[in-house]
Parts: structure tokens; sequence; C-alpha cells
């Protein structure tokens, strides 16, 4: 193997087609072969990590539009052309683009043209040279460029480029004007094909690379919208992150995602407003053009010409002004396969959307769908949980819940009001705030002195029991913190469980202890009722405490 000075290593090695016979012939080479060997394997494993950088570093780009644009220069001197263009040729755009060089310091501008029109196009889809002698004589050739430019063409010779691997068209190479004001001739074409084979391996190269370079964007894009996507449960903030990643990722003009509204009977979502600083809602009929097409039958379209489809509604142009060239709308669906949303893209930045478009866009709305939701699934359970705590202060009675262990969860302005927080109004709501933060999460019978209440709550977390106890004195008290500004107000005083003459804050054996002289203490007279809280199943997944207050007193 290591005499095969002339053959790529690396090919060679592909071409073994036994798992072993690398093995075996590695295992009789003499250590200087071996080691010739591993040179050469690096050698070239280098040049493809170089290839590898180059489709990752952003300046590949702008390599390659110097290339292009070197070749034509130098083909343009070679040949005597006053202008020369090299067209490559998109087989899935069915398009001829090329760079055109702009002023000094300004990227080149990319142009496109049908492959089915004119000159080029011809040569294109035939795949055969044209030497014309007289462009105006000849029925292919498009006039309006002259006539939009000023230019005169007077004659042409326009040379397919093919791929020596396939036998493929890679590029177009178009010459007007030969030097002399003579046609171009036989000579002139021969001179072509003397380079046009290695024209072909370094511009086919060249498009692999850019569109390696364009999948790989494309890759990243779809990575980053991933990454925003499961940053967020807010759907608003969803909605927003999903259309700019969306436009961003497939180059569009605009991007908008409709989201289904079963109960309406439409297609909602929310836009950035005139000025930018808030958001619109925008409603449309769930049967209403392109995108009520594909919500409703689930079908991805990808229109190119969008006035050209007797779907599309041109009323939103009329009244904005705004032209809509092409539209790629698809489904979004949730993890049962639901259709739950309909992705809307106007207007790539060159030419139509495209298979690869579609495909990215694909993925995209995969990762969309379980975004959004879980977006909804979490705004349902805030809203269910904001309707739950709603019921729970609404209750006259005490109510008090906890996890199975006995730590308190919820705790309703009742039961707040009965151990002693004071109500009087808006204004204690703070209070009344940090009582619950304070209050959260503490072993309700530590809390909450009344006879025997650990053991009923235990027994109904553990047997799914329920208790009621028609009358309990509950004991407490409360205290006025002064010495800090930061901590004034009323706070829940416990007697300390060594030294009943001592009261500490909520209960807590290590906070400072408070002379029972201090404090003020309460009594009341209450009926209780324990019950275990438990899911649609049974299963027990916490407990919940309900107090009636008979009577109340406060002693000094």
């Amino acid at each position: 193997m290591a005499t095969q000075s002339n053959r790529s290593m690396l090919t060679a090695l592909s071409l073994v087609n036994q798992h072993s016979s690398l093995t075996h012939q590695v295992r009789d080479l003499p250590t200087p072969q071996f080691i010739e060997l591993l040179d050469k394997i690096t050698a070239e494993f280098e040049h493809f990590l170089r290839a590898i950088d180059m489709i990752n570093n952003e300046s590949l780009e702008i390599m390659l539009e110097q290339i292009l644009e070197a070749f034509t220069l130098k083909i343009g001197q070679i040949l005597q052309a006053e202008r020369t263009t090299i067209f490559m040729v998109d087989q899935e755009k069915q398009e001829l683009w090329s760079k055109i060089a702009q002023g000094d310091g300004e990227r080149s501008l990319e142009i496109r043209v049908p492959m089915n029109k004119g000159i080029s196009g011809y040569v294109a889809t035939h795949v055969t040279p044209l030497n014309i002698p007289d462009a105006y004589a000849d029925e292919r050739f498009d006039r309006r460029c002259d006539q939009k430019t000023g230019y005169h063409t007077h004659n042409i010779l326009c040379m397919p480029v093919l791929s020596k691997k396939t036998d493929n068209i890679v590029a177009v190479v178009q010459l007007l004007n030969k030097l002399n004001r003579m046609p171009f001739n036989a000579e002139d074409e021969r001179h072509f094909k003397e380079f046009a084979e290695s024209l072909g391996v370094i511009l086919e190269s060249c498009n692999s690379f850019y569109i390696a370079a364009r999948n790989q964007k494309g890759v990243a894009a779809l990575l980053k919208a991933i990454s925003s996507l499961e940053q967020s449960l807010d759907l608003e903030k969803t909605l927003q992150s999903v259309m700019e990643e969306a436009r961003l990722l497939m180059q569009a003009d605009r991007s908008t995602l409709w989201l289904i509204d079963e109960k309406s009977g439409e297609l909602w979502s929310k836009v950035k407003s005139g000025d930018g600083q808030s958001l619109v809602e925008l409603r449309i009929s769930n049967h209403s053009g392109i995108v009520g097409y594909v919500a409703g039958t689930g079908e991805s379209l990808n229109i190119p010409d969008a006035y050209q489809d007797e779907r599309f509604n041109p009323e939103a142009d009329k009244l904005t002004g705004y032209v809509t060239r092409n539209i790629l709308c698809m489904p979004v669906f949730d993890s049962s396969s639901k259709l739950i949303a309909v992705t809307q893209l106007i207007n790539k930045a060159q030419g139509p959307f495209t298979g690869t478009d579609e495909a990215f866009m694909r993925a995209f709305n995969i990762q969309a769908g379980v975004a959004l939701e879980n977006a909804k699934l979490f705004e349902s359970v805030l809203v269910e949980k904001q309707y739950q705590k709603d019921i729970l202060q609404s209750l006259s009675n005490a109510v008090i819940s906890t996890d199975l262990a006995g730590r308190i969860v919820t705790i309703n302005d009742a039961a707040l009001n009965l151990l002693g927080c004071p109500m009087d109004g808006d204004q204690n709501r703070a209070v009344r705030d940090y009582w619950q933060a304070a209050l959260h999460q503490r072993l309700v019978w530590e809390v909450i002195p009344i006879e025997s209440l650990r053991f009923r709550l235990e027994d109904s977390l553990r047997n799914g029991a329920r208790h009621y106890v028609p009358e309990q004195t509950l004991k407490a008290a409360s205290w006025l913190a002064q010495s800090n500004p930061e901590e004034t107000g009323e706070r829940l005083m416990l007697p300390d469980s060594h030294d009943p003459e001592l009261y500490r804050p909520w209960g807590d054996p290590i906070a400072t202890a408070v002379p029972k002289n201090q404090v003020q203490l309460l009594e009341r007279s209450l009926h209780l009722t324990v019950n275990p809280l438990t899911n649609p199943e049974g299963q027990v997944l916490g407990g919940l405490s309900r107090a009636g207050r008979q009577s109340a007193r406060k002693s000094g």
C-alpha cells in the first residue's frame, strides 16, 4: 500500500472491500513503510480538516466570490471578450446564478436567471455550445437586458462546463463581443476547451463548498433556534422567538406563526406594532387564503409565484403596498400529531424557497411544535393555579394544604387571620405576603398548635382517612417587631418547646426568643376537618386542613 504514490491513501483505503484486509496488509508491513503510510494518511487528513475549517469559516463565501471574479477576468482576457460572466448551475432551483462585482469594498451582487431562458439557459438545458455571430438575429437572445443597460450585444460565445466525475453540467461561461469586432470562431472554442475540464473540477468543488457552507449555516441556525425555543415557556415570547428565528433561518423577508383557535374557528398570531413597542393580535378565518388551506389540509405549500396561485389573497398587498413574491407555508404538529399551528414565510432573499428550505423548516417546525405545546401546557397550569388560588382565597373558612411530609404548600387569608395576621385593608397585603412566605414549607403541626393535629394529618396522608373534630382551642401569639425598620410588622409567635415563658417567631427554634410578657396572646375556638388531597386515580398527593372559627379572644 505504501508504494501507491499516485493514489490517495484514503481513496485506496475506501476501496478495501473486506474489513480485515487492511489489518492483514499492515501486519506484515516493515516499520519504515508503515511510518511512510502514516505520514501520507496524516497529510491527507490535514487536507480534510482544512476543508472542514473552510466550510465553517464565514469568509468561505468571499473566497468563492474572489475565485469566480478572478476566473471571469482571465477567461475574458484569453478569449478577448468585452464582457464575461460565469453562471453556476443550481439544479435544485433550476436557475443560473452569478456574482457581479460592485464598487471597492462592496460585496458582490448575486444575480439569478431561470435555467430555461435566454442564451445561457439554452446552453445549460441542452448542454451544447452556442457561437452566435449576430445576437439580434437569434430569437433566443433577450434584448431587454441591452435596453435596460444601454449596452449593445453584437456576438456571443456561450460554453458549457461539465463535471469530470459525472459529466453533468456545472456552469455556463458567457462571453460577449470579441474585442476585434469580429465574431468568436472555432479557434476560440478550442482555446476554451483546453482549460474547460480543469475549470469544471474547480467550479464543481467551489459549488460543493458553497452548498456545504450554506447547509452548515442552516444547521447552525436550526440549533440556535431550538436552543432559543427551549429557553422560554412564555407563549408570547415563544411566538416572537419562533417567528424571528424562522425568518433568519430561511433568509425570508417576513415570517408569521399562526396558532389554531379551535373554539373560534380562527387562526391567530401576535406581531410587533408599527413602533415596535407592543404586540398586536391578528385573527383570520381558518379557511382563509394560503394559511387557511394549510391549516385545513395539513399539507405544505411552496409557492414560487404568489400571484399565480388562486388561493393567494392579494388584498393585504393592495392595502400596504407590499409585494408578495413567494411563500413557504407549513403545518406544525404537537406530540400527538395534532395540527396546532402554521408557519408562513414570505419572500426569500434570493429566488424561491427550495426543497432544502422545506427540509430545514420541517425540522424547525418539529421543535416549534414541542415549544408551543410546552408553552401552552405551562400557561394552562398557571391559569389553573391562579384559579385554585382565587377559590382558596375566597373561602371564608381557614384552609391550609400540605405536601406528603406535612409541610405547608398553600395557606389562605382566612387561615392567616386565624393565626393573628393583620387583615384590615390592602395596605397590609405586603404583611400577608410576608406571613405566607414565612409559613411556606413549615411543618403544619409546628406552627398551628392544635392537639393531635400531627396524628390526624399523618393518618390522612398515609391511609387516606378523614377526620372531623367538633371543637378545638387554638393558642398562639403575635408580636410587633420594631427593632429593625426592615423587619417591622406583626409576626406569629409560638411557645418555645423547652420554656413556655419564651416565644419564638414562627416557632423557629433558632430564632431570637421573646419573653411572654411582650407578646399578644391569641385564643381561637374552632372546629377542624382534616382530609386527604387525591388525584383522579385516588392516590394521596397531600393533606388539606379546614377550620371554621367559633369565637376569638385576645389577651395582652
